[in-house]
C-alpha cells in the first residue's frame, strides 16, 4: 500500500457498500472507502475527465490521510466488529447495532 495526497477519486457505492473495510497490512484499524483512484490522462486537459487507477481511495476511520490500495486487499467488516471513533477493531466503545 503507499500514501497518496491525491484527491481525486470517483464514488462508487455499488463496489463498496460496507462501511469499513479491513486492509491487508493494515490488521487492527478499520478503512472508509472513498471510491476509485482517477488520475489525468492525455486527453484530461480537452475533456476535463479523469480515467480510473485501478487502484481505491481509502482512509483510516479516525484519520484523514488518504491510502491508495489493490481492491483485492480490502475486506469487509460487519458493523459491530469496528469502533467508529477510533477505528479499532474489537473497540467496542462506539459500534451501531
Amino acid at each position: 500500500m503507499t500514501r497518496h495526497n491525491k484527491t481525486n477519486f470517483e464514488r462508487d457505492d455499488d463496489s463498496f457498500p460496507a462501511d469499513a473495510y479491513k486492509v491487508r497490512y493494515y490488521d487492527g484499524i478499520a478503512f472508509a472507502v472513498l471510491g476509485w483512484e482517477t488520475a489525468p490522462d492525455e486527453d484530461t486537459h480537452w475533456t476535463g475527465m479523469e480515467v480510473r487507477t485501478g487502484r481505491v481511495l481509502c482512509v483510516m476511520i479516525g484519520d484523514d490521510r488518504k491510502h491508495s490500495v489493490e481492491p483485492e486487499d480490502l475486506s469487509p467488516l460487519d458493523p459491530k466488529a469496528f469502533c467508529r471513533s477510533c477505528g479499532q477493531i474489537g473497540c467496542g466503545c462506539n459500534v451501531y447495532e
